[in-house]
């Protein structure tokens, strides 16, 4: 925690002082948010103690001792998101374990109290200046080191607040040319203190760019919670289909805020085993759905615990950036469904982050979810064309919700019966004579609650 009070009352003296000159969001495209706008895609690294505690949520209880990777080598980071084509870096200097990636003054709880004392964030720079890449930190306020454990309702109080402005004026002091700054949970800060740390970090880093993260919003507005800020976030959340439009009306004021949506290459956002990275065809349909629709994407991928870009994630990387350079190389989908028009008896809470579409979209993280009180359900799917199957393949969010269920298909007016189930599962698959149809469907006949599919696949006969 702290040990030294007196260090940091000074330090909140001085930036009072240093912050009479109040910033704000940007009224109209600065030529700092244009370019900005022009990186397009850059990458995410989640990596701390939870990358060794597997636990994204981590209550900050496990010793610094336990963060020990054995072949660190920041470096090698920043090369593969170069190579992945890759034009910006955000770096988690501090999770929600509350454990710092570099040696913070009078505070224990960082890389100097651990067996592998680097100072990640200075090698960091070093090595996006090297490269010329674009380099910005993470911050979570949600601390479950420094408020007692995981409170997501508590307000921050003064001492916490005291240490948060210690940290991010440590950043931005001792590590000059951040160009993006993430301030995530921003919603247990109180109006005054979210103003403050804008202020803080707009002068100290006057051409950083600050992120007041809300999570699964479509950029359509700026949530209060989230204000004052300089881009809107859509975690795992696409723009709307006509496109981000970056012009908001907040208080009978204009602002320009520009829009990065976050999203993984594997399943999770720190790494963990067995979490392989998701085809290139999902990755490309989310590098491409994001791009197309006026917004950045900042793509996580996780070192793992000996501090490297595992070599599957990085092969996965230049896979895409083929097809990113070359769409004409993108594989051919092995389902059916894929891309298919769906739609669905129900959507959990009518949120479109919750379509249909996320059941046929070959992305095993993104799913179709029906409200609670529904236990009875269908997805439909229509082919395009008629297409033969005799193959299928469900996987379930949450395994045992559906008791029953049938796959269908379409015989002009009728619905005919060509498999039957009980539970799904995590994953559940069949084999039968080949149909010829273009709707298809997956009639959930009974569920304890809402059924939520991660996938629904039909896959054409085998050859012989």
């Amino acid at each position: 925690m702290l040990r030294n009070a007196c260090r940091l009352a000074l330090l909140a003296v001085l930036l009072a002082g240093a912050m009479a000159q109040a910033a704000e969001p940007a009224a109209e495209r600065t030529p700092l948010l244009t370019d900005w706008e022009a990186l397009k895609y850059g990458m995410f690294i989640h990596y701390g103690m939870s990358t060794f505690t597997a636990s994204e949520i981590d209550n900050g209880a496990a010793p610094a001792a336990t963060y020990a990777p054995t072949n660190l080598d920041v470096a090698q980071w920043v090369r593969v998101a170069k190579d992945a084509g890759m034009k910006y870096i955000i770096l988690t200097s501090k999770h929600v374990a509350g454990f710092c990636l570099w040696d913070s003054e009078g505070y224990d709880y960082d890389v100097a109290a651990s067996p592998v004392k680097t100072d990640v964030i200075a090698d960091f720079m070093k090595a996006c200046k090297a490269e010329g890449i674009r380099p910005g930190l993470y911050y979570c306020v949600l601390d479950g080191h420094n408020e007692g454990g995981v409170k997501w309702q508590a307000a921050v109080d003064e001492k916490y607040f005291a240490l948060i402005k210690h940290h991010l004026a440590e950043l931005h002091t001792r590590y000059p040319g951040l160009f993006e700054q993430w301030i995530d949970i921003p919603m247990k800060l109180s109006p005054a203190q979210r103003a403050e740390l804008y202020q803080l970090v707009k002068r100290l880093s006057p051409n950083c760019l600050v992120m007041m993260n809300c999570g699964f919003t479509d950029g359509a507005k700026v949530q209060p919670g989230c204000w004052p800020t300089d881009l809107v976030d859509g975690e795992r959340t696409l723009p709307p289909p006509g496109g981000h439009k970056p012009l908001k009306e907040i208080a009978d004021k204009t602002y320009y805020i520009p829009m990065e949506v976050c999203d993984t290459l594997t399943a999770n956002w720190f790494w963990l085993p067995n979490d392989p990275p998701k085809s290139v065809r999902a990755l490309h349909k989310l590098y491409s759905n994001t791009v197309s629709r006026g917004a950045n994407l900042l793509l996580d991928v996780p070192p793992d615990k000996t501090g490297r870009i595992p070599q599957d994630l990085v092969d996965r990387l230049m896979e895409l950036k083929k097809v990113i350079d070359n769409p004409s190389l993108l594989p051919p989908p092995e389902s059916l469904t894929y891309g298919g028009k769906a739609k669905a008896s129900n959507v959990y809470r009518k949120d479109r982050q919750w379509n249909p579409e996320f059941a046929v979209d070959d992305d095993p993280t993104t799913r179709w979810a029906c409200d609670d009180d529904q236990k009875q359900a269908w997805l439909e799917v229509d082919l395009g064309k008629p297409a033969a199957f005799s193959r299928a393949m469900i996987s379930e969010a949450f395994p045992k919700r559906v008791q029953s269920f049938e796959l269908q298909y379409k015989d002009g007016d009728a619905w005919k019966t060509l498999a039957r189930g009980t539970t799904i599962g995590e994953k559940w698959t069949a084999e039968f004579e080949p149909v010829t149809a273009q709707v298809v469907r997956l009639t959930v006949l009974e569920a304890t609650i809402g059924p939520t599919i991660w996938e629904f696949q039909l896959y054409p006969p085998k050859k012989k």
